[in-house]
């Protein structure tokens, strides 16, 4: 083959370094070009260069109408996210072009950073780490309130790789697993995890800790709300790894304000960068 398969990797500056882009170059067949725009160029060098993509690459944001009619020869979108609620898959569909994510990649990086979040809020660690550094000294202050993971009933919400990867890292705390999920695990799954399908309503009664694990999209936007959250105990705590928009902000600070919920670990938020008057 002659010509060269043209791919198009469309990145974000702030969540690709330099050292990516040199490693793409480097592992590229031979047969293959790559051509690196970032996700804010003018929509015409954007344009353009999707015009001549047989693929692209990366994390493409919201992809124009004028985009997508000027892919003549594009053959698949690969995105390097598991998301995909800012692609328009229907308009994918009409052309016949596969639109792949990249689910399961980062599922044990997600767990540990979930069950990092739980344990810093259960162990109230930015607490002691900001008022160490203020330079102030709580001692002994803070020790009724401090909890344990061991023997907690956690309930993960959204039983995908991510979240069965937590269902297996927690096990090693001796907690009892529950989860939902719009569609169960097989039987052989959940008795290999030991975990539990339990109707959402019920396992947000029943948990101590509730992780988040959905994608987002309409039946999951707002899913944790004002009635969602009012079901959890004033002793539970609430987790967010999936998607900001998942959880409406207003009644969890309302929640966290009035002691309603006892705590939360938030990876991403409804807008973000949140910005710094955001409570």
């Amino acid at each position: 083959m002659t010509d060269s398969r043209r791919i198009v990797f469309l990145y974000l500056k702030d969540y690709v370094q330099a050292e990516v882009l040199d490693m793409i170059d480097e592992h590229r067949p031979a047969s293959f070009s790559v051509e690196a725009i970032e996700q804010s160029a003018a929509l015409e060098v954007r344009r353009a260069a999707i015009a001549n993509a047989d693929y692209i690459l990366g994390y493409p944001g919201d992809l124009s109408q004028a985009e997508l009619d000027s892919a003549a020869n594009l053959k698949l979108l690969q995105l390097l996210s598991a998301g995909f609620e800012h692609v328009d898959l229907d308009a994918f569909a009409a052309r016949t072009i596969p639109v792949a994510n990249n689910g399961g990649a980062n599922a044990p990086t997600v767990a540990e950073h979930t069950i990092m979040l739980i344990l810093s809020v259960l162990r109230e660690l930015p607490l002691h780490h900001n008022t160490l550094r203020e330079g102030n000294w709580l001692g002994t202050d803070e020790t009724f309130n401090m909890r344990e993971l061991h023997g907690k009933t956690l309930g993960i919400v959204g039983f995908g790789k991510i979240g069965k990867q937590v269902a297996r890292v927690s096990r090693g705390f001796n907690t009892t697993n529950f989860y939902y999920d719009a569609g169960r695990a097989n039987p052989a799954m959940e008795a290999e995890l030991h975990v539990e399908f339990l109707p959402l309503d019920e396992l947000l009664a029943r948990a101590d800790v509730v992780t988040i694990h959905t994608a987002l999209n309409e039946s999951t936007e707002g899913l944790f709300n004002a009635r969602t959250i009012a079901l959890m105990k004033s002793s539970a705590i609430l987790i967010n790894t999936s998607r900001g928009r998942v959880v409406e902000q207003a009644p969890l600070v309302e929640a966290l304000r009035t002691g309603r919920l006892s705590g939360a670990g938030l990876d991403v938020f409804e807008r973000q960068p949140p910005a710094s008057d955001n409570p």
